[in-house]
């Protein structure tokens, strides 16, 4: 979460608003070489010249830029199957960018993120790493306080194109490399918001709403603080706070330390967000020092909906709903993986137009400016982790073996935590023809105990005992009626794909 100086610009919600936040999207130098043994071994030292590297936009896949080849496959992986191996000519890509840090952030905790590199990376500022990571559509995020200083500073990225990773991501599409989403720096206030789980729930006659809000809230500073405080407004489209009573708290956290907090609200007869009538408030979190001052603002779109299985029914606000709905994969003709801004909102408005009202995110986490348009819009999403291990026999499957079971986990945790605001997602779904195994059990189970409000869904599940609705793909109409004449009525039957565009990946 983002923080704002206050709360006339946390209300507008534009990033460029913040003086916490610094894009580093633009021209960087690259150099491509055939394999990881062929990068100069100092090419993320401060004093390397890549001058007479090529310049490469930011956020972009590199075969749509002329280097390398890109790999279209359904089933079969574009390499030898030898998890967790990969093979040694393995294309590679090295960044090379300077950025700034302003002299109002001395003293913050700073921070890098990358919204999606495919699909390994390793990064260093000012010559040291920084860290490493791997999922390629999955956010990624490093304090980078200790390697930084004010004004000048540089930082350099080595892409992998494949990894161990690439066993779990094996969708039918172009496999494409590079940093392809956007890129930035935050600085956080001394004390802050870290982290909020808003929840919505109804009174019995879908009327009135409560507000739950679980709050991690971080001191950063080298001195503990006391008598700091938490506010809450919920203001809806005419600037009105919704809240019945106050909802705010006072805290103190120890220096380096962190405290959570639940705090509710109740709201009288809210707005409803449904894929038809989509409402947003916005929610604003201030935190306030012992002297009433604010130290940083930070804010949510809330969307009043809950999401019920009752009777084989799949309920949104007590009324029962239909997905009428489409696959989308994340691909564009010119640039790839590197989808424009108005090429996300244009899909949604060509969707809404055709009375489309559900997505399901095939088969990865997608940009995160796509969950915001499809809240401001209403779309119903079933939000997908980025796995699927299609290329392996399904009796023979990584999701099967236990050494996987946290790389499988992470990518739950790490769509779930990034995206659990959404009242655009209402199910969680655990992938793609992955087969299916234990790891499957373990990410159902880690993402039910974090998140109670969403149904689980997942294609592959023997006999649909782990997810909560029926789902099948490719299936007659004929198949479709027996599978739910067969079952014992509890849950939702859901196609979830029968048409694809073979070839091209995007759909």
């Amino acid at each position: 979460l983002l923080s704002f100086n206050g709360i006339e610009a946390a209300v507008k919600g534009e990033r460029e608003l913040s003086p916490y936040f610094s894009l580093l999207n633009g021209v960087w130098k690259f150099g491509y070489f055939q394999a990881p043994e062929f990068v100069p071994p100092d090419f993320f030292e401060e004093s390397f010249d890549p001058s007479g590297w090529n310049d490469l936009e930011v956020p972009s896949s590199w075969q749509m830029k002329g280097f390398g080849r890109p790999h279209y496959t359904n089933v079969a992986y574009p390499f030898p199957i030898d998890p967790p191996r990969v093979p040694t000519e393995n294309p590679t890509g090295c960044y090379i960018r300077q950025f700034a840090v302003p002299e109002t952030w001395r003293g913050m905790e700073i921070f890098l993120r990358f919204e999606g590199v495919d699909s390994a990376f390793y990064v260093w500022i000012n010559g040291k790493k920084a860290g490493f990571s791997k999922g390629s559509r999955i956010p990624a995020e490093f304090c980078i306080t200790p390697f930084v200083r004010t004004g000048r500073n540089v930082i350099a990225v080595e892409v992998f194109q494949w990894s161990d990773g690439s066993y779990m991501e094996d969708q039918d599409m172009w496999w494409l490399s590079g940093i392809f989403r956007d890129a930035y720096i935050i600085a956080s206030p001394g004390v802050e918001v870290f982290d909020i789980f808003t929840r919505t729930a109804f009174d019995s006659e879908y009327k009135n709403a409560k507000l739950e809000s679980e709050l991690t809230l971080k001191n950063y500073g080298k001195k503990d603080v006391k008598d700091y405080r938490i506010e809450f407004l919920l203001l809806d489209r005419n600037m009105k706070d919704a809240l019945r009573g106050k909802m705010d708290c006072d805290f103190s956290v120890q220096a380096g330390k962190d405290t959570r907090l639940e705090l509710a609200a109740d709201v009288g007869l809210p707005h409803k967000w449904t894929a038809e009538t989509p409402y947003l408030y916005t929610l604003i979190a201030s935190v306030k020092d012992g002297k009433n001052s604010v130290v940083a603002v930070k804010r949510l779109n809330i969307g009043f909906r809950s999401v019920e299985i009752k009777e084989g029914c799949l309920l949104v606000n007590g009324t029962a709903i239909k997905f009428k709905g489409v696959n989308r994969h994340e691909f564009h003709p010119d640039t790839g993986r590197a989808i424009p801004y108005d090429a996300m909102r244009e899909d949604i408005l060509i969707m809404k137009r055709h009375n489309i009202n559900a997505v399901r995110t095939s088969h990865y986490t997608n940009d995160p400016r796509f969950y915001d348009l499809c809240d401001h819009y209403g779309i119903y999403l079933i939000a997908e982790a980025d796995v699927e291990t299609h290329g392996f026999e399904y009796k023979d499957n990584i999701s099967m073996y236990p050494e996987w079971k946290d790389a499988f986990v992470d990518r739950m945790k790490r769509m779930v935590e990034a995206h659990k605001n959404h009242p655009s997602i209402i199910m969680w779904s655990l992938g793609n023809e992955s087969g299916f195994g234990v790891n499957h059990r373990s990410m159902a189970e880690w993402a039910r105990s974090r998140d109670k409000t969403r149904p689980i869904h997942y294609e592959g599940g023997y006999k649909f005992e782990l997810a909560d609705v029926m789902s099948k793909m490719y299936a007659t109409p004929e198949d479709c009626v027996n599978t739910v004449k067969k079952s014992d009525g509890t849950k939702p039957f859901i196609l979830c794909e029968f048409a694809h565009a073979m070839g091209n990946g995007p759909g």
